[in-house]
C-alpha cells in the first residue's frame, strides 16, 4: 500500500538493528540462505509497494541471529511508532502487504529454527494448550491438565484466553494466576464451590512463534466475520462440540455427519453457559474459535437459530476492543486509557482498533470510567482512567510491587489486582464483579452490578457512569 508510515519505521530498524556493525562488501554479493532470501524479498516488496527504497543486503555478511530477532520483533516496531499511531489510519495497520510480511517474518523464523539458550524451536501449526483450574485448591498449584471430554455444556464454564506463550509448564501457570488472578477469584463460593464455576487457562506452547501469533491477530482483525484456523477448528472439535449437539461428528473438512440436535432454547442455555475472559491477542484467539463454533453449529440449527443461540455467549476482555460493530456473541471489553496517552501506556489497543479507540476513550477526569455501546446493544466498552501509578501486593507473605513503566496501561494487573494507592478501587471491583456475574451466566447490564465487597462509592459512580453512557455509531 502506498505511503503506509511503517514501511519507513522497519527500514530504519532493519538499518540499525541487524546492519549496524555489519561487513560491507560492495563488489561482492554475500551468498545468504534461501529462508533469508525469501523473507527479504517479502519485506523488500513491501517497502516497494509503500514508496520506500528496498534495503540492499545482499552485499551485507550480517548476523542471523540478529535478523530473527528483527521478524519476531515487527509489531514491537509498529508499537514504538508514537508519532504514526497519533494520526493513524486503520488502513495501514491492516495493510494486506503488511499481514504477507508478517506470514513471511513467521515462515522464515520457523525455516531458520535456531535453538536459543531455552532450546526453542518453532513450529506455525502446533495447537493450543488447556489447563483446568482447580480453585479448591489454592492458586499456587492450581493448573493442571485438562482432560478431552471433561467440559460439560451442563455446568458453568470460564475460559481465559491468553496471548502468552508459555513452555508446558503448569508450575509457570500456576505462579502467573496466581500473581495476576487471585483478587479476581476472590469469591469461593463462585470459583471454588461445589457447585462453582468449572475454570480453564487457554494459550499456545512456546513452540507457537511470535510472528505467527501476529499474522492470525491481523488476518482476524481484517476478516472478523467469518475468519477461523485449522487449530481454532480443532480446539472447538476436541472441547466445545458438547455445546452445539450430542453425539456429534465431524469429517476431516469439519462437515457434520452426525449430530442429536438440542431444542432451540436448550441450545441457547447451553450458550449461556460457556464464558470467556481474554486478554489482549487471546481476545483474537477466542474469537476465531467462537467462529468456529458457530460454523459448525449453523449446519446443524441454520445460521438464524445458532447465531440467536450464541447472543449467550459472553467475553469479557481487557486491552482488546471489539472487532465488530454486530459481534456473534456478547461482551465487556475494559481498557485503560491515559488522558496524556503520548507516552505510549496503551499502544496495543490504539495499534488494533485506532478509529474505536479514539471515538471511546475517557476524557472526563470526574469519571473512573466512561463506558460505551456497540450497534449490538450487546458489547460494551469500559474505558477506564489509568492511575498514575498502581502498587499492588507481590504475593501474600510481605512486600509491594509498582506498576508504572511507560506501557503498563496495557497491563493486566490494572484491572484484576486492586491498586494499593486507590480509596475505592472501582475499576478492579467493577472488573471483579463483571467476571464472577457473567461466569454464573448474567448477561446484559447484570454483569455489571457491583459485587456485595463493593463500598456504597462505587455504587454511585456506577449510576453516574450508566447515566453518561455513549452509543456508538459505526457503519
Amino acid at each position: 500500500m502506498q505511503n503506509n508510515p511503517f514501511a519507513n519505521i522497519f527500514r530504519q530498524a532493519f538499518e540499525k538493528d541487524v546492519l549496524s556493525g555489519a561487513v560491507m562488501t560492495p563488489r561482492t554479493t554475500i551468498n545468504h540462505a534461501p529462508r533469508i532470501k525469501a523473507f527479504m524479498s517479502v519485506l523488500n516488496t513491501f517497502l516497494r509497494q509503500a514508496g520506500e527504497r528496498p534495503i540492499l543486503y545482499q552485499h551485507y555478511a550480517f548476523n542471523e541471529q540478529k535478523l530473527r530477532e528483527y521478524a519476531l520483533f515487527l509489531r514491537g516496531y509498529m508499537r514504538d511508532a508514537q508519532k504514526v499511531l497519533a494520526s493513524l489510519e486503520q488502513k495501514y495497520a491492516l495493510d494486506a502487504d503488511l499481514i504477507r510480511l508478517f506470514a513471511a517474518s513467521s515462515e522464515y523464523v520457523v525455516a531458520s529454527n535456531h535453538q536459543t539458550a531455552d532450546k526453542r524451536i518453532y513450529d506455525n501449526n502446533v495447537g493450543y494448550r488447556i489447563r483446568k483450574i482447580d480453585l479448591a485448591k489454592g492458586l499456587e498449584r492450581a493448573v493442571y491438565e485438562a482432560n478431552i471430554g471433561e467440559i460439560a455444556a451442563s455446568t458453568q464454564n470460564l475460559f481465559l484466553f491468553m496471548p502468552f506463550r508459555l513452555k508446558d509448564n503448569e508450575q509457570m501457570l500456576s505462579k502467573w494466576m496466581f500473581k495476576t488472578m487471585r483478587q479476581t477469584f476472590d469469591n469461593r463460593a463462585v470459583f471454588a464451590g461445589k457447585n462453582g464455576v468449572a475454570s480453564y487457562v487457554v494459550h499456545f506452547p512456546i513452540e507457537k512463534s511470535r510472528s505467527s501469533n501476529i499474522t492470525s491477530l491481523l488476518q482476524t482483525l481484517q476478516h472478523s466475520e467469518d475468519y477461523f484456523e485449522t487449530q481454532d477448528m480443532d480446539f472447538v472439535r476436541q472441547y466445545w462440540l458438547p455445546y452445539v449437539a450430542k453425539e456429534l461428528k465431524a469429517d476431516s473438512n469439519n462437515l457434520v455427519q452426525k449430530a442429536s440436535p438440542y431444542s432451540a432454547s436448550e441450545l441457547s442455555e447451553n450458550m449461556k453457559k460457556l464464558t470467556i475472559f481474554s486478554y489482549c491477542a487471546g481476545t483474537a484467539n477466542a474469537h476465531r474459535c467462537l467462529n468456529a463454533l458457530y460454523y459448525i453449529g449453523a449446519q446443524i440449527y441454520g445460521a438464524k437459530t445458532m447465531k440467536q443461540a450464541m447472543k449467550n455467549v459472553f467475553v469479557c476482555s481487557y486491552g482488546y476492543l471489539p472487532l465488530q460493530a454486530k459481534s456473534l456473541y456478547s461482551g465487556a471489553h475494559f481498557y485503560t486509557h491515559a488522558l496524556q496517552d503520548s507516552g505510549r501506556r496503551e499502544p496495543f489497543v490504539n495499534l488494533n482498533n485506532h478509529a474505536l479507540y479514539e471515538k471511546t476513550k475517557n476524557t472526563e477526569t470526574n469519571l473512573p470510567a466512561q463506558v460505551s455501546v456497540m450497534p449490538d446493544g450487546r458489547n460494551y466498552i469500559v474505558a477506564l482512567n489509568l492511575a498514575p501509578e498502581i502498587i499492588y501486593t507481590e504475593n501474600n507473605v510481605d512486600g509491594f510491587a509498582n506498576l508504572k513503566d511507560g506501557e503498563f496501561g496495557h497491563n493486566m494487573l490494572n484491572v484484576s489486582t486492586p491498586n494499593l494507592k486507590s480509596a475505592d478501587n472501582y475499576a478492579h471491583r467493577l472488573f471483579q464483579s463483571v467476571i464472577e456475574n457473567s461466569s454464573q451466566g448474567r448477561r446484559g447490564q447484570e454483569v455489571f452490578n457491583l459485587n456485595n465487597n463493593a463500598a456504597p462509592i462505587n455504587t454511585l459512580q456506577n449510576a453516574v457512569i450508566w447515566s453518561r453512557r455513549n452509543i456508538l455509531q459505526m457503519g
